[in-house]
Formats: structure tokens, C-alpha cells, sequence
């Protein structure tokens, strides 16, 4: 609903004649959720590095963490995509806790998904 209030202050706004600067919004710049993915990989095992990793809605730190993995549970790798600083990030569900997105790569055994997305 915000998104459409603000479009309408927009028009609104532009009708007047009266010009408007809208500050860039941070989550809106991270693209989350990235559901641009599908299970390419299908590995299953224990690919999580260590514990408390989170589960992002999107290859980013500023997404929305949407669960954490840990060291022993077993999760299926979907698939890899670039993200945010450079690093490549895994699509990944965890059985142990039915949670599913985006994991850095550099926290997973292997470095994640073999196959990108």
C-alpha cells in the first residue's frame, strides 16, 4: 500500500506542476526477495560451514534474514547467483527448520551450489 501512496503523491505532485525528490530507499536497491532462482543443483548433505548462519530473502546483508542454518542440518543446494559485495551466494532450503534463501558461499562447505541460477 505505501508503494501506491507515494505513487499517487507523485502524480498528484507532478499535475501541480510542483517538483518532487524522492530519497533512494536502501530496500528497495537490495532487490529482495530475489526469487530469481530454481533447483539446478539439488544436492542434499550438510553444507553449512558453521552455526548460526543466516537465510536471506536475497543474495544481499541488507535482505531480510529469514532464519538461520547450522553446522548440523541438512539442507539442499538449489543454485548460486553474484550478489551484493562481490561474493557469490547459494539458494539453499533447510529441512531441519523448512526455511529457504540465500546464503553467502563463503559459509558453506564447497562453497555452495555448483550450478548458477
Amino acid at each position: 500500500m505505501r508503494i501506491k501512496s507515494v505513487i499517487a503523491a507523485v502524480c498528484v505532485t507532478a499535475a501541480a506542476g510542483i517538483s518532487l525528490v524522492l530519497p533512494a530507499s536502501p530496500a528497495l536497491a537490495a532487490s529482495c526477495p530475489d526469487n530469481g532462482w530454481s533447483i539446478r543443483d539439488g544436492r542434499y548433505g550438510k553444507y553449512v560451514n558453521t552455526n548460526y548462519v543466516n537465510i536471506r530473502t536475497g543474495p544481499s546483508t541488507s535482505c531480510t534474514a529469514v532464519g538461520q542454518a547450522q553446522a548440523s542440518h541438512n539442507v539442499q543446494l538449489d543454485c548460486w547467483k553474484l550478489g551484493d559485495g562481490g561474493y557469490t551466494w547459494s539458494h539453499l532450503y533447510d529441512f531441519n527448520t523448512s526455511r529457504q534463501g540465500w546464503v553467502r558461499d563463503d559459509l558453506l562447505v564447497g562453497y555452495g551450489a555448483n550450478v548458477h541460477c
